[in-house]
């Protein structure tokens, strides 16, 4: 499988289970910080791990249930003595967060299933390549 810095990956089960008391998030999801020929450093994890033991997370609902869609808002213009509005973050599903996105007279989530992707790091690629940056981003639980 070929990775690219900053793809979200999963860790095989058999490499997880030999590190999982050094990882501090329940989720096996990672982004790769920076590769090498056989192996790659992966965020929230010391060590390298090894290429082989990388695998793509495949858009299920499942494996990918802690990903979620975070675009950039445009900041609101306030004007002296206004509140300051908060906004409260968005963690759901990122495949549900595409349908708030209106492209013309259609929503990303339309485009989305258009592409029929099988795995989370071409997702965040067409983004890329589509004009978008990369929002995908973890909902992470710590380890208790």
């Amino acid at each position: 499988m070929y990775f690219k810095i900053n793809d979200l990956v999963r860790i095989k089960e058999q490499e997880y289970n030999r590190i999982a008391k050094d990882v501090i998030w329940k989720e096996n999801v990672f982004r790769i910080l920076s590769l090498n020929e056989s192996t790659a450093k992966l965020s929230d994890i010391e060590n390298d791990i090894p290429l082989n033991s990388l695998e793509p997370i495949p858009i299920d609902g499942v494996a990918d249930a802690s990903i979620y869609y975070e675009p950039a808002i445009a900041a609101d213009i306030i004007f002296h003595g206004e509140p300051i509005p908060v906004r409260q973050k968005n963690t759901s599903y990122y495949v549900d967060g595409f349908d708030t996105v209106h492209v013309d007279n259609h929503t990303l989530k339309d485009e989305f299933l258009a592409m029929n992707f099988k795995y989370v790091h071409e997702v965040q690629r067409w983004l890329h390549e589509s004009g978008s940056r990369d929002e995908l981003r973890v909902n992470q639980t710590l380890k208790v």
